[in-house]
């Protein structure tokens, strides 16, 4: 075979390709591709200049793309396809390294990240001292200058314990982010607040880089949760909306979800420690649904155990009457 797109039969309709590239300083060369049609998920990779298959799986349910600026972001396949599809995912990215010597770019990230010199539950600290101040941008790289407007996490140097973040020269702390009056008091669309039908309750829907201050207190949230790793992913705020729950006073939670023709795609649902135990999260996701969720469907990306059980528990994953399917999304790949 010459080229990926070769092996689909004449009549099969192709979802997306998508590229396995091997990055260098200067550039990227392809490596593999993961062709997607309608009813198939092929693995390719380049050997001696000709491509390889390494895997077919057959599909039970139509996966579809998600294109941000024109250029392809995921591809979704849905349960039951989604687990075999991602265990053959990791199959394929061993095969690949075996291969070639590369690495896998994630396990790159991974290998040269860094790890808190104290476990947070051990370092006792309480706020943030002028000789243990890490800064950060929203993708936690480490940038001790910055633009006044630009956003920046400060955290704990030896446990990476976020308090707080700067913007426009002044540091807010996670008391004031997650305040109501301060996200009140900003440059938030009225029309944004949701009425949920309870008494001290209320939600605002925070579109793609609406308020500045939702924003911060959204991306901070997203982040707390990643260290915690009680969320896979963090705040997209570019093109993901978020829907903050707002409880006495504060917000105590957040659910984010990004748009497509086929249904919104939930995205990462956290609740504050301690706020927990309440069933907030279901009640939470329920609210959603029922006040913004614009589709009668909905998909869930890359379900945890807890994202699971608050879905079982409303009835929402169930395969008769539920609203939701779960999905597993398959991205651009990159080895070094």
């Amino acid at each position: 075979m010459s080229t990926a797109e070769d092996i689909l039969k004449d009549d099969e309709a192709q979802i997306a390709e998508v590229p396995v590239e091997h990055r260098e300083q200067f550039g990227s060369n392809r490596i593999g591709s993961v062709v997607v049609s309608e009813n198939r998920v092929i693995f390719l990779y380049l050997t001696g200049g000709s491509w390889t298959q390494f895997a077919e799986y057959e599909l039970s349910s139509t996966p579809f793309a998600q294109h941000q600026d024109g250029e392809l972001y995921s591809v979704f396949i849905p349960a039951p396809d989604g687990k075999h599809v991602s265990e053959l995912k990791s199959e394929y990215i061993s095969e690949i390294e075996h291969e070639t010597g590369l690495s896998y770019f994630m396990d790159v990230l991974e290998t040269s990240g860094r790890e808190p010199a104290v476990n947070p539950d051990d370092c006792g600290c309480s706020r943030i001292s002028s000789n243990k101040v890490l800064v950060e941008d929203e993708n936690m790289e480490l940038s001790e200058y910055f633009d006044e407007h630009e956003f920046r996490f400060v955290s704990c140097k030896e446990c990476f314990k976020i308090y707080g973040r700067y913007r426009e020269g002044k540091k807010a702390s996670l008391n004031k982010l997650f305040s109501a009056d301060w996200l009140l008091g900003g440059d938030l669309d009225v029309n944004s607040i949701i009425e949920v039908g309870q008494q001290d309750i209320f939600a605002i829907h925070h579109p793609p880089n609406g308020s500045v201050r939702t924003q911060d207190a959204v991306l901070t949230l997203s982040h707390i949760g990643n260290r915690s790793s009680e969320i896979i992913s963090t705040y997209k705020h570019e093109y993901q909306h978020a829907f903050c729950y707002i409880q006495d006073g504060e917000m105590i939670g957040y659910l984010s979800w990004e748009e497509h023709d086929r249904g919104a795609i939930q995205s990462q649902l956290y609740i504050r420690e301690k706020y927990r135990g309440n069933g907030l999260a279901s009640t939470l996701v329920s609210d959603w649904y029922k006040t913004v969720c614009d589709s009668d469907q909905y998909f869930a990306d890359e379900l945890t155990d807890g994202g699971r059980a608050v879905l079982d528990s409303i009835g929402h994953l169930d395969l008769d009457s539920g609203p939701a399917r779960e999905v597993y999304s398959l991205t651009p790949m990159a080895f070094g």
